[in-house]
């Protein structure tokens, strides 16, 4: 999540996005709100790599995605993002573009099982690293935890 989270605030600032463009653009039939809140957030949701057209008032074709998205998740990840965003919305604190940075992330990110092989984990590692803040994902949850050489010893029974 940090990485993603990072890398999408990065974006905003940018001209040039990147996007994965669809081979088969997905339909997506939405309720009055979220359609308009698509359509407010569609130049931020752009801005991170989406490629969005309205067909209708409530009708949103999704013919393109961040290149963070997961394989798979292309159907659903808009709706995802703006389930999660609406969660959010009592949060005044935050700007619009973090709470969508917030909520994109979250939703890209690579989840607790998911298999990972040993170059992967290590790219993974790198970039986290490399961000601004590692030790927290953007929620404030901590993604390291320091255990002493004691703590690890009663973990496992070794104390004397």
């Amino acid at each position: 999540e940090r990485v993603i989270y990072e890398r999408t605030i990065k974006r905003f600032n940018e001209t040039n996005t990147q996007s994965q463009q669809l081979l088969f653009p997905h339909t997506i039939e939405m309720p009055a709100g979220d359609a308009a809140l698509v359509k407010q957030l569609q130049p931020l949701l752009e801005a991170i790599g989406f490629s969005l057209k309205f067909f209708g008032k409530t009708t949103v074709i999704v013919d393109g995605v961040p290149v963070d998205v997961k394989p798979g998740l292309e159907g659903s990840i808009l709706q995802n993002i703006l389930d999660l965003y609406k969660e959010d919305e009592h949060n005044l604190k935050l700007e619009p573009r973090e709470k969508l940075a917030k909520s994109f992330s979250c939703k890209a990110a690579i989840k607790a099982g998911d298999p990972l092989n040993q170059s992967e984990i290590q790219s993974l590692l790198d970039q986290l690293f490399g961000t601004e803040i590692p030790y927290v994902c953007p929620h404030g949850r901590p993604v390291i935890v320091k255990l002493s050489l004691g703590e690890l010893d009663r973990r496992f029974g070794r104390t004397s």
